[in-house]
Formats: structure tokens, C-alpha cells, sequence
């Protein structure tokens, strides 16, 4: 049920290891896609074989290291402001663990008002299993009704 996920304007950072390392382009979007109505890409400049660096990987984790990690991660910040100021993005997706854990906070001190999220996450709120209760709110514990008119508010470009 994408409409769970009304609430995101969502974007994918095509992740180092996953898109140059595997060539795995195409697939994040498409589960993206199926389970978000509000899917917006960044630059073609800075995505699949040109994806930015995030300042996640390559060793650059360290919080004691977090000059570095800003400063490494600014490119993939503007590209992200970019797409939160033409179209209110409000999400950043990906797939890479390593991103999901350090993304926040180039988000936070670059980009105020994007949160990050693990790809895995939305599938998982959008999920309907047989037999299921009745969900009342998504898996950060959000009210759904809640957001859901938060996301009636909005509008799309």
C-alpha cells in the first residue's frame, strides 16, 4: 500500500558499493517506485555511474573525523538540496547500510528538513501480509493518520 508513504517526497543516493560496485541502478528505483507515489531524482550529473560520494564509506564513518566526512559529503548534499528546493524532497533513500547510518548527519548540517531512510524501511511500511492487524502507525512509530493529513496538505510540482 504506497499510500503509507504519502508522506515522503523521496530521492535514492545511488550508494558506491551497490550501483558503480554491482551496477544495480535500476532495481532501487523500480521497489522505490512501487512503494512510494513521490519519487523525485537528482541531477543526472550526480546519480547512477556519476553518483557522488556521500563521505560515508571508504573509512570516513569515524565521528572523530567529521570535518572530513562534511566536507566529503557536500557534494551529495547539493544535489540533494537541489531536489528538496525544486520539489520538496523531503527523504533520502538507499539501500547501503554504511549511508543509512552516517547520511543523517550530512542531512542535518547541510540540508535541514530531508531525513534519511533505508529503502527497506518504506517497503516494509508499505507491506500488506495476510492476516495482519490493522496498522495504526508506520515503523518509526509515526501516526499514519497523522500523516497521512500532513502529506494532504502538501502539493506536487
Amino acid at each position: 500500500d504506497p499510500s503509507r508513504n504519502d508522506h515522503l517526497k523521496v530521492t535514492f543516493h545511488d550508494s558506491c558499493n551497490v550501483s558503480r560496485g554491482m551496477g544495480m541502478f535500476d532495481e532501487p528505483r523500480y521497489v522505490i517506485k512501487n512503494v512510494c507515489k513521490h519519487f523525485y531524482e537528482m541531477p543526472p550529473n550526480t546519480i547512477r555511474e556519476q553518483t557522488f560520494c556521500c563521505g560515508s564509506g571508504s573509512g570516513l564513518n569515524a565521528g572523530e573525523n567529521m570535518e572530513l566526512r562534511l566536507a566529503g559529503g557536500l557534494p551529495r548534499a547539493n544535489a540533494v538540496k537541489h531536489v528538496h528546493e525544486t520539489y520538496g524532497v523531503n527523504t533520502l533513500a538507499t539501500v547501503c547500510a554504511i549511508d543509512r547510518a552516517a547520511l543523517p548527519t550530512l542531512m542535518d548540517y547541510w540540508v535541514p528538513g530531508v531525513q534519511v531512510s533505508g529503502m527497506h524501511e518504506m517497503v516494509a511500511n508499505a507491506l500488506n501480509l495476510p492476516g495482519q492487524a490493522e496498522r495504526t502507525t508506520n515503523l518509526r512509530g509515526e501516526e499514519l493518520e497523522e500523516l497521512k493529513a500532513q502529506a494532504e496538505g502538501q502539493t506536487d510540482e
